[in-house]
């Protein structure tokens, strides 16, 4: 990395060590004027309300007639405007993460001081101006799941999104893309694969809300596409003094403690949050019952917020994280002795500031550091393959972002991020007496380099039926490889009436190549190339429509083509992972949706989710490990290749009794494989499909109380199939689902 890399990264070192707190960016802002003169209304009193505001808040508008909410966590708000001689308004909002809602409210005159007024109040379900696609999580769907499976990020994907795909090694693949879930914490993103294979990973538990975005991309969200996680995390404002306390425990080991508790001072907010786990089905395995898969770890959480006046919000987020867990064996590694075990530690810190110039322009700043490492420790077997090594990266940046209302027309966002990475890794690799195609070899890796990235979008109200969001974002990637990109989005969306909106979207996408065993993979590359970047252009078309006042449904269609598409390669089944790029990749397909909003009366809500997809990859391989000989032009389906997937759930509420039942169905078609036939002959075949249930049942006792108290039962796959997962090469053994799981908690609430 050049000297300017050098000193700008060496001052980031600096402000993080001298940083203390940071902010939240959700926002609500706006002006009040009169309707019929258009004329700013100056000493109005505004009320914010919410199930999550502990109070509600209070604004008076100022001499330009505007007002604005800062610091607030996404959740369903209502707005209620009062002024002497005029008419009230109420309008209510979802406030999404990260979102900034800015409000042009026209109050009209009250004719005579005898005149009642009534506000009449119509839920929208659809947002005519939103042009992304993107699945929104709050606490309560997180919540809904058992405890044991809260304890993977990836745990809480599959069973809300049709499109993703359970691969190998627990694995989650979304549109067809391998590089899935980029997570995105408080507006500050990291490169490191978020699988249990590769990081411990934040918990979902720590969330309060998470868009999964799937596309119609904003230009401010870069390198990793498929599932862009935007989240949200809690925080001791809406904590309120509260905390809670949850056991639980199940088959296979599956058991688990955690506690949180929050509160805050007028300005002074905290949350803490610790997590511990354990189970005997840590990893997917390669036989139906499983060989050494044991894992636990644990997790800590701590974040202060600081309101320092009413346009100065600062935020210290911090985490630590560590697994611990076995290589599953197959029945001959069984017998072997074969007892392959792997240590991920991972450790956060984002330090941000949150400055209001006004109503309708914010600026925020954030510094991150991330340190990830996982240590392979190797068998100690005389007869399997010896492997063994040490991987960690180091992550210093820093981030700042400026939004500008320009009246009811422009949403304006501007941003610069600056990365840098310091890579270590230690690799030590015998075949033995085991008959493979890699040679013995000794690997020791160091390497520096970075990324700095522009990106510029505005959300324009071109007409009352039609918004476009335009961005564009420029990257410098320098790590092994080295490339700049201009990558242009355009996403459109035109409502036809209030309950119809058409959504259109093309995006340029610059993905660099994997961080994990990236100097590996490089160092055994194909032909002596790296893992290359990869290019994308991505075209997504769609409708949206409500129908009632309770249900929304979604069709989109998408296609996206790739200039070196990515794959995980197995290093000779050892569970060491290095990153490969064919020549080409494509991925297209269809998407039916619908989100059942919940019916008071019946206590009812649901969702379903269908997906029909594709994704292929031509040879020849571009760069990184690999010892297949991909012909040019070659095609064939990608390891993560799922034709159909489908997801679904209806949750019953009964709100006298606190008592609730959710049930929970995943379905699947098979991924491809190549199989041996009866003759020892390798044919490329499909798995068969899969179709798993999951039950959860619980009551909330005491709801009235200071202290309550919350049960639990839950059971995964009800029928205890066990079925074929995946097979990602030759290297790799079939992998089978876990079976049926039963577990239970209790949540003591204070």
């Amino acid at each position: 990395m050049n000297g300017v890399f050098r000193r700008i990264f060496g001052g980031i070192v600096l402000l993080l060590a001298a940083a203390v707190i940071a902010a939240g960016q959700q926002r609500i802002t706006g002006s009040v004027m009169k309707r019929s003169t258009g004329g700013a209304l100056a000493g109005v009193n505004v009320r914010l309300r919410s199930d999550i505001l502990p109070v509600s808040s209070s604004a008076v508008t100022d001499s330009r007639g505007e007002f604005a909410f800062a610091g607030l966590s996404p959740g369903d708000y209502t707005i209620t405007i009062s002024a002497d001689t005029f008419k009230p308004l109420e309008t209510s909002l979802t406030l999404e993460p990260r979102a900034t809602f800015h409000l042009v409210l026209k109050l009209e005159p009250v004719a005579n001081i005898n005149e009642q007024v009534t506000v009449f109040r119509q839920e929208k379900l659809l947002d005519p101006t939103q042009t992304a696609v993107a699945t929104n999580l709050g606490a309560r769907e997180i919540g809904s799941l058992p405890a044991a499976r809260r304890t993977q990020l990836s745990d809480i994907i599959t069973p809300f999104v049709s499109s993703a795909v359970a691969g190998h090694d627990n694995f989650v693949h979304l549109r067809g893309n391998e590089l899935s879930l980029n997570t995105f914490v408080n507006g500050v993103s990291f490169y490191d694969n978020p699988h249990a294979m590769f990081t411990p990973g934040i918990s979902p538990d720590v969330i309060q809300s998470v868009n999964v975005f799937t596309g119609g991309f904003p230009a401010e969200f870069g390198n990793r596409f498929g599932g862009i996680l935007d989240i949200v995390t809690r925080n001791g404002f809406d904590a309120d003094g509260h905390g809670s306390v949850t056991v639980g425990a199940g088959t296979y080991l599956r058991n688990n403690v955690s506690f949180d508790y929050g509160g805050h001072t007028k300005k002074f907010g905290y949350f803490f949050y610790g997590q511990g786990f354990e189970s005997d089905h840590f990893l997917n395995a390669p036989e139906p019952v499983r060989f050494n898969d044991k894992g636990m770890g644990s997790r800590a959480f701590a974040q202060f917020d600081y309101r320092a006046t009413d346009n100065d919000t600062f935020r210290l987020l911090l985490t630590g994280e560590g697994t611990n867990f076995e290589m599953p064996n197959s029945t001959e590694d069984e017998l072997r002795g074969r007892d392959l075990f792997q240590r991920n530690r991972e450790q956060t810190a984002i330090a941000s500031w949150e400055y209001i110039f006004s109503s309708s322009s914010t600026v925020s700043t954030s510094a991150y550091e991330r340190y990830v490492s996982a240590r392979l420790l190797p068998t100690t077997d005389p007869l399997s393959i010896e492997a063994s090594g040490l991987r960690n990266d180091i992550t210093f940046g820093i981030k700042s972002d400026y939004s500008l209302f320009i009246g009811s027309t422009h949403a304006i966002r501007a941003g610069v991020d600056l990365a840098m990475f310091r890579l270590r890794e230690d690799f030590a690799f015998d075949p033995r007496e085991n008959e493979i195609e890699i040679e013995p070899f000794l690997f020791r890796g160091r390497d520096t380099g970075g990324q700095a990235s522009v990106y510029f979008q505005d959300k324009i109200r071109v007409t009352k039926n039609l918004s476009a969001d335009l961005g564009l974002r420029l990257d410098r990637y320098s790590l092994v490889t080295k490339e700049t990109s201009l990558s242009p989005r355009i996403n459109l969306a035109y409502s036809i009436d209030d309950r119809t909106v058409l959504h259109f979207s093309y995006n340029r996408f610059f993905a660099p190549p994997p961080i994990e065993n990236l100097l590996l993979s490089a160092h055994l590359g194909f032909d002596g190339e790296p893992p290359q970047i990869s290019l994308s252009d991505f075209f997504e078309t769609g409708i949206s429509r409500s129908l009632g006042s309770k249900l929304v449904m979604r069709l989109t269609g998408f296609w996206r083509s790739d200039r070196n598409s990515f794959e995980n390669t197995e290093l000779a089944n050892v569970r060491i992972f290095a990153p490969t790029t064919f020549a080409r990749g494509r991925a297209y397909g269809l998407e039916f949706s619908g989100q059942i909003s919940e019916i008071r009366k019946l206590g009812l809500s649901g969702y379903f989710s269908y997906t029909a997809q594709r994704a292929f990859q031509t040879g020849p391989i571009s760069g990184g490990f690999t010892i297949e000989n991909v012909e040019t032009g070659e095609t064939g389906p990608a390891a993560f290749d799922q034709v159909h997937t489908g997801v679904a759930g209806a949750t019953y509420r009964e709100h006298r009794s606190g008592l609730f039942a959710t049930m929970q169905v995943e379905y699947g078609s098979g991924t491809p494989a190549a199989l041996a036939d009866d003759n020892g002959v390798e044919r490329l075949v499909r798995l068969p499909a899969h179709f798993a249930a999951n039950l959860y049942v619980g009551v909330d006792l005491f709801r009235k109380e200071k202290r309550k108290v919350s049960l639990q039962l839950n059971v995964e796959n009800l029928t205890d199939k066990v079925y074929r997962i995946a097979k990602e090469s030759e290297f790799t053994p079939v992998q089978y689902s876990p079976p049926r799981f039963l577990s239970g908690s209790m949540t003591f609430k204070f």
